[in-house]
């Protein structure tokens, strides 16, 4: 993320926090790379970790993140077939004021260095969240 995109999502809220509503995280896993279950879940910590880092720089955020936890963390693993999809659905996700997280891996493991395995969003309002992910099928 550039700085200046950086710098906008700590001034530009556009999503409003309400009590009464549902909050999750979604993380997408690229299908179209080969990696082991263990990995997969190992980049999904990473991209779940980086969300939650994100609200710390954040004050905005807050109410959403603490309503999230108090819901039990809600995150929803699902697949995407391509980089390109993934990216464009970050870039989608940022759009709408969502929290986004893009993991690209060290490859000291199973994938080659700067691979891009798995996008997290969130946590955010359940419903502006599945309004972008509702076509994704889970992982």
């Amino acid at each position: 993320m550039s700085i200046i995109n950086y710098i906008k999502r700590l001034f530009i809220y556009p999503i409003k926090y309400s009590g009464s509503e549902y909050y999750k995280m979604v993380l997408i896993v690229r299908s179209d790379i080969s990696m082991g279950k263990g990995k997969a879940a190992a980049q999904c910590a990473h991209a779940a970790v980086e969300c939650c880092h994100q609200i710390s720089f954040n004050t905005k955020y807050q109410p959403i993140y603490e309503s999230w936890l108090l819901q039990g963390q809600p995150k929803v693993v699902l697949r995407i077939s391509t980089e390109e999809q993934l990216m464009t659905l970050a870039r989608n996700a940022r759009k709408v004021g969502l929290i986004t997280s893009i993991i690209k891996d060290a490859g000291k493991t199973q994938l080659t260095p700067g691979t891009t395995s798995v996008l997290g969003i969130g946590p955010g309002p359940k419903k502006v969240i599945d309004d972008l992910t509702l076509h994704l099928k889970l992982l």
